[in-house]
């Protein structure tokens, strides 16, 4: 299984050479934000804009994984959850919890798991608080640490940005604060990815760090269509 995933890695990253030799258009290929967010001058960062219930995230992970693998040290990937339909906010609370709590990462692809494959049903804060049980905090804690400044303040923060980056799909990627990218548009993630890189690459090129290469390490999942299966907005 390593062996084939690791062929259709090279196949993917030869197939990428063209997408890069693409002229990469603003307001056709990627979106400029209107009031872009400060971010340090010595890093390129890349927001994940996603919904643990958005079955198109769940399909786009292993090509944002696989993506983020290789990256420079001066990229940082940041995950986001957006809270698009009703009840999306318990899962965006669920997360901020374990990132208080310091399982956020270890958890981000086994909730995906948990909703999509597995079929885990999800009605109240305190199924989340037991799927977190599962991975070794106390349901009580959990519970309690949800109710916290800290998480509160993660969640004020999370509804500016959302806002601010006039996110109304999922998945979507913010890059560096200035440049908003979703998958509508494209045939397939690598393609949306492709132009992810493009901005990193300008970005970093800006800010003079290291070499900034266009190269794609995008995921080992085969083309897919992925035009209008953003999970939208309904407000």
């Amino acid at each position: 299984m390593r062996k084939l995933s690791n062929l259709l890695v090279v196949a993917i990253l030869l197939a990428s050479t063209s997408l890069h030799a693409q002229n990469f258009q603003e307001g056709r290929h990627y979106q400029a934000i209107g009031n872009p967010v400060a971010t340090p001058d010595d890093q390129v960062v890349v927001i994940d804009g996603f919904g643990y219930p958005c079955p198109a995230c769940r399909r786009f992970l292993p090509y944002m994984d696989s993506w983020k693998a290789d990256l420079p040290d001066y990229v940082e990937v940041k995950h986001m959850p957006v809270s698009l339909q009703p009840g999306w906010e318990l899962f965006a609370r669920g997360y901020y919890t374990a990132e208080v709590m310091g399982i956020a990462e270890e958890t981000h692809e086994a909730m995906f798991k948990a909703l999509h494959d597995e079929r885990r049903q999800f009605r109240t804060f305190e199924d989340i608080a037991a799927f977190y049980a599962d991975h070794g905090v106390e349901v009580d804690s959990f519970i309690n640490t949800s109710q916290s400044f800290a998480v509160d303040a993660r969640m004020r923060q999370n509804r500016n940005d959302v806002r601010g980056f006039g996110i109304r799909g999922t998945p979507s990627v913010i890059v560096q604060g200035k440049w908003r990218v979703s998958p509508n548009g494209f045939g397939s993630y690598e393609e949306m990815l492709a132009v992810v890189d493009h901005l990193v690459t300008r970005e970093a090129e800006a800010l003079g760090l290291g070499e900034a290469s266009g190269e794609d390490a995008s995921s080992a999942e085969g083309e897919e269509s992925v035009e209008g299966e953003q999970a939208q907005d309904d407000s």
